[in-house]
């Protein structure tokens, strides 16, 4: 492994026998490498502008080079492009679900929960509060939480805030762990994504303020139709606030909720979706509203319809984009010698435009970073970790550092370089 990635070292007889036969004795039309990322572009040589004294422009040689390349690195598609002379195409990461709760975790949950509907109950709230403590420190949470009470705690010597509080601690770890972003397996290239892989795709593009667009977030709206501001609320959370935290949860719910009965007006029967039905408009108008807006209802939270409908037109628009078949299509077009058409690459969620995928990628303009967006994200990470370095130390640090990393950068558009 070192020698295939070693500045000084020549690629071995192995590794340069195989581009060699290739070329001479299987005699490619063409080479396709999957990405991200491979061993040639990485090779000792100049880092642009390669002569043929580079290993990486003596490997590839004349043969043309495509490069199926993940759309949100596009900061190493560009290595493969400056050092193998790649044509990239652009295919979809797999969308990110949260994690979720099991075993003692599940039953925690549970508890939490129960606590919820008899907190009034004196006997019972402190009764409940005492396994929710037990519980968690079977499940190793006192580790990550400050000042859990003992199990030798009395919970019904407690005031009903002070349980609350106990409680609040407990409830926001949970939800910090159960909505975890994993990958839903790997992307299938030409294969059209589940239901449940495109609500979980418009979950996170609906998370985002985007003032340009005059959107606002989903998580916002819901608030705001409870009289809260989102960002309360999220501080709040932090804070292990129960009220706060219940709210995240019933918010996260209602966001899924609203976003699949959007996506399941256009799945079809193998619970996939390959189009997205035009007639939305026409359901709405004939059955008394839209479906988005009966699933906030059903949920508890009566939405205003000027704040939720160009939210939904617009995740209308990326569902026809993260669903269009675009990436098998360029391959062909690339195989025969046709122009294929570039593109933006970084991460779906905050850039929509990077969709849809099989596009020839690029980075970004240094000099369009960092975005507003970028900002106004960067403003309340730096606000959260001075607030968090004072508590910790009792005055602010004398210097904070940061490593502006290049893909984070680009991925972002410069929430890092903003910070």
């Amino acid at each position: 492994m070192r020698l295939l990635f070693a500045k000084s070292a020549s690629p071995h007889h192995g590794f340069a026998a195989f581009y060699t036969y290739l070329e001479f004795i299987f005699k490619a039309d063409a080479l396709l490498h999957f990405g991200t990322h491979g061993s040639l572009e990485f090779m000792p040589g100049k880092q642009v502008g390669m002569s043929g004294s580079c290993y990486p422009d003596r490997l590839i040689s004349v043969i043309p080079n495509l490069y199926y390349y993940a759309a949100n690195n596009p900061s190493e598609a560009t290595i493969a492009k400056r050092r193998s002379y790649a044509s990239t195409i652009s295919y979809l990461t797999p969308p990110a679900e949260n994690a979720g709760l099991y075993k003692g975790l599940k039953e925690l949950s549970d508890l939490v929960k129960s606590y919820q509907g008899l907190r009034e109950n004196e006997q019972r709230g402190a009764s409940i509060v005492n396994s929710i403590v037990a519980t968690a420190r079977q499940c190793n949470l006192d580790k990550d939480i400050e000042n859990l009470p003992s199990e030798e705690d009395d919970m019904a010597k407690k005031t009903m805030d002070e349980r609350d509080d106990v409680v609040g601690m407990v409830y926001k770890l949970l939800m910090e762990i159960e909505s975890r972003a994993l990958p839903m397996g790997l992307h299938q290239v030409g294969v059209p994504p589940s239901a449940e892989e495109s609500v979980a795709t418009l979950v996170n593009i609906a998370q985002l303020d985007r003032p340009d667009m005059g959107i606002k977030s989903l998580p916002r709206i819901i608030a705001e139709s409870r009289g809260k501001d989102i960002e309360a609320v999220y501080k709040g959370n932090n804070d292990g606030n129960l009220e706060d935290v219940s709210l995240v949860q019933d918010i996260t719910l209602a966001s899924r909720a609203a976003v699949g009965a959007l996506v399941q007006q256009s799945t079809n029967a193998e619970g996939r979706v390959e189009e997205v039905s035009a007639l939305q408009g026409v359901f709405d108008f004939f059955s008394g509203g839209s479906v988005y807006k009966k699933a906030l209802a059903e949920c508890g939270f009566d939405c205003p319809d000027d704040d939720l409908k160009p939210l939904f037109e617009y995740l209308q628009v990326c569902l026809g984009e993260v669903v269009r078949n675009n990436e098998v299509p360029t391959l062909l077009k690339a195989l025969d010698g046709q122009f294929i058409e570039p593109g933006p690459g970084g991460d779906p969620i905050r850039n929509p435009d990077v969709l849809p995928t099989g596009k020839n990628m690029h980075a970004l303009d240094p000099n369009s970073i960092p975005t507003k967006a970028a900002c106004d994200v960067a403003l309340v990470v730096v606000e959260r970790l001075l607030e968090s370095l004072t508590q910790q130390q009792g005055e602010l640090p004398e210097s904070i550092a940061f490593t502006l990393w290049g893909t984070d950068n680009i991925k972002t558009y410069g929430e890092s370089l903003a910070q």
